[in-house]
């Protein structure tokens, strides 16, 4: 019988965002090009609007509609209710973001592979940023591949990394991970109470048992315990076995860069002392909402992510 990598993957859209629904079909039928894969996609549709991504169910492809009504970052909780619909056969799970695509021929079986081996793994070790025309703008190294060659993951100095003008290569932590079923259940699945978009950032430093590196300064308490406690069990589990796949990925564009504000969003929640605990809720679907607490870094939030600019096609 062949094995299957079930592949996990997510879509919110609460901007409607036109890029962010074409680039999640374009990226689903690349997957499917492999014959061992399964797709199994959660869609949270907001209020009354119907699930663009809906047609996609078939045979390989299952779709979980869920909604929402509020803006909160939802990603990972997503993919942890898509993982829990899993039949118990799916023992080996791809999360990938819902635009990346591979270069290379045959990497599903190379990711089962990879997980006889090790309980974690990165399915990429190179990754290329594309412009709006397709052009290649930057290349990343995966987390896992620079700490499995010993690399630093922790910068050491304020010019370390390379976009930054350092020596070293910056270890990305996001894209494409890979897990075996009995990790997700040890670990208690992915961490889903980061509320901005930081999870891969905390996720990767806490399987490695760096988690305090993870955050900022200044952050809460509360933000802290919950980071922390999901790294230690990751830690724990892992030790230290973190493994990666070789092969490119391609993440197409989809807004600039700039827009995203990767360090400037933490401001936010630390003036408002973001605490997931208080500012978080599940409504009866196990969809993460914003809980009511905090109007005032709802707003923020609000603002933060209309600046994206997800269906800019410029990158000036």
């Amino acid at each position: 019988m062949t094995e299957i990598l079930h592949v996990v993957a997510c879509v919110s859209n609460p901007l409607r965002w036109q890029s962010r629904i074409a680039l999640a079909r374009a990226a689903i039928a690349a997957w499917l090009a492999e014959p061992n894969v399964h797709v199994t996609l959660a869609e949270c549709a907001y209020g009354s609007r119907a699930h663009d991504l809906a047609d996609l169910a078939s045979d390989r492809v299952s779709h979980i509609p869920l909604r929402a009504t509020t803006m909160a970052w939802s990603k990972e909780n997503l993919l942890n209710l898509a993982v829990a619909a899993l039949p118990p056969r799916a023992q080996k799970i791809a999360t990938l973001d819902a635009d990346v695509t591979f270069r290379r021929k045959g990497w599903a079986t190379e990711t089962l592979a990879a997980l006889d081996l090790y309980p974690v793994v990165q399915p990429w070790d190179a990754a290329y940023d594309l412009g709006p025309h397709d052009e290649h703008i930057q290349t990343h190294r995966s987390f896992a591949s620079v700490w499995h060659a010993g690399g630093p993951v922790v910068p050491m100095a304020d010019t370390f990394w390379s976009f930054s003008g350092g020596p070293y290569a910056y270890p990305h932590p996001g894209y494409a991970w890979a897990w075996t079923r009995r990790t997700l259940d040890h670990i208690g699945g992915l961490f889903e109470d980061g509320g901005m978009g930081s999870g891969d950032h905390h996720m990767a430093l806490g399987l490695v048992g760096r988690c305090e590196a993870s955050l900022p300064s200044g952050v809460a308490t509360g933000y802290r315990n919950a980071v922390c406690a999901w790294g230690a069990r990751a830690a724990a589990e892992i030790n230290g076995k973190l493994g990666f796949v070789h092969g490119t990925i391609e993440h197409p564009f989809h807004g600039r860069k700039g827009d995203r504000g990767y360090q400037s969003r933490w401001a936010m929640f630390l003036e408002h002392g973001f605490d997931p605990a208080t500012d978080l809720k599940r409504n009866t679907q196990r969809v993460i909402e914003f809980s009511g607490s905090k109007p005032d870094l709802e707003r923020a939030f609000d603002r933060y992510l209309r600046a994206r600019e997800e269906d800019v096609n410029t990158l000036t």
